[in-house]
């Protein structure tokens, strides 16, 4: 026994006297494996602050430090530590090898717990390993803090920013933001906080460091528009990759209001038939449209109603978003316009609601590092002002 324990664990500057099991005196509890340690002859006890041997002090009673169970029995290590003077930091408990600071439970079995906690739940991993819940909980967060004091960042180019629901609700602390690295052979967890607010995102960026922030060349997320204004703000440099599943779901979305504004457009009038019992076929990918179906999408879009456009538009989009980037240019369909080029939301000069209109058609899809597509506003269909041309306008994205 004294042979594997010295194999599988180092105790530098001690020596396993003895391994001797133990039984529980009311006969209530298993019993348990007591492995008794103490200082090598002649060895100076270590000062826990700067790790250099100092002279002794004295030596206090034996505590207990839980090990790694074996064989399902509990494993406690023995020892009666001893208490260093040294010249710069004082009188301090020496520094033990299998312990960190005042915790009951052992660097090993810490490491021990939090990789099952990693598999199991934490409440588990406590029946399990005959434990409390609290002792699990200690060790996954002494695992992180450890791992946050020694990891390097020096090699963070591409994040990904993404949102987490946990708990019962919707509410706004239901939420966290999850940042995390997408580099190629790195994928880890950076940071995590409460929330997904424009204030939550921005201690995060700052969490990491101004260094990596600036050096950052891609940043992944999905559309929620917090992000993409701390984003744009803080790592403009970066190309900024939009989630392909909000980018589809804002087309349909786009897609379905240009029809419905075209059915209340139209109600009384014989082209309105060719929209009726349409909706979940324009929401549908076009390759899965089959039969009689996929004939009527066909006669829609060559009747060139704003609704056989906007899901001609849509059903494009996948195919642009396959070109690389540095291959989009002047090809891009001059309907798409820049998040630059969109005005806010406000109200015309008639009165009525003005959902946002271009200042200028887009020649290029990709202005800087950005390639987002935007619609500038949320109408089903706006005139040129240069022609008789009519522009559709994809929000959100």
């Amino acid at each position: 026994m004294k042979a594997v324990l010295n194999r599988v664990q180092r105790w530098d500057g001690f020596v396993c006297r003895s391994v001797a099991m133990v039984e529980d005196e009311e006969g209530r509890a298993a019993p348990s494996i007591h492995v008794r340690l103490s200082a090598r002859e002649g060895s100076r006890p270590k000062c826990p602050r700067c790790q250099r041997r100092c002279p002794g002090y004295d030596q206090l009673p034996p505590r207990c430090w839980a090990f790694v169970p074996l064989w399902g029995l509990a494993v406690w290590l023995v020892c009666a530590p001893r208490r260093v003077r040294c010249p710069e930091h004082g009188v301090h408990v020496e520094s033990l090898p299998w312990s960190d600071g005042k915790s009951p439970v052992s660097i090993p079995m810490m490491l021990f717990l939090a990789t099952w906690a990693r598999r199991l739940s934490w409440g588990e991993v406590a029946r399990v390993f005959r434990t409390s819940w609290e002792s699990v909980e200690r060790s996954v967060r002494w695992v992180v803090d450890w791992g946050l004091r020694h990891r390097r960042l020096d090699g963070v180019r591409s994040i990904g920013i993404d949102d987490v629901h946990w708990g019962k609700g919707k509410a706004g602390g239901n939420f966290l933001t999850v940042i995390y690295q997408i580099d190629e052979g790195s994928r880890r967890l950076l940071w995590v906080g409460r929330r997904r607010t424009e204030k939550t995102l921005r201690a995060g960026l700052d969490a990491l460091g101004a260094g990596v922030v600036s050096g950052l060349r891609h940043v992944c997320s999905d559309m929620w528009r917090p992000y993409l204004k701390v984003v744009a703000e803080r790592a403009g440099q970066a190309l900024h990759v939009l989630d392909r599943f909000h980018v589809a779901m804002h087309l349909n979305a786009a897609v379905d209001e240009v029809r419905r504004g075209e059915v209340s457009r139209l109600r009384g009038k014989p082209m309105a038939r060719r929209l009726k019992r349409m909706r979940w076929r324009l929401l549908r990918r076009g390759s899965r449209v089959r039969g009689k179906a996929r004939e009527k999408l066909r006669r829609l879009v060559a009747s060139k109603m704003a609704t056989g456009r906007a899901w001609a538009l849509k059903e494009g989009v996948p195919g642009l978003l396959e070109v690389p980037v540095g291959d989009v240019g002047t090809g891009v369909h001059e309907g798409v316009v820049r998040p630059c080029d969109a005005e806010p939301t406000g109200t015309d000069e008639a009165g009525g609601t003005d959902v946002g209109r271009a200042r200028g058609v887009a020649d290029e899809l990709v202005s800087g590092a950005w390639g987002v597509v935007e619609r500038a506003g949320g109408g089903a269909e706006q005139q040129d002002p240069g022609g008789d041309k009519t522009q559709l306008w994809f929000s959100d994205v």
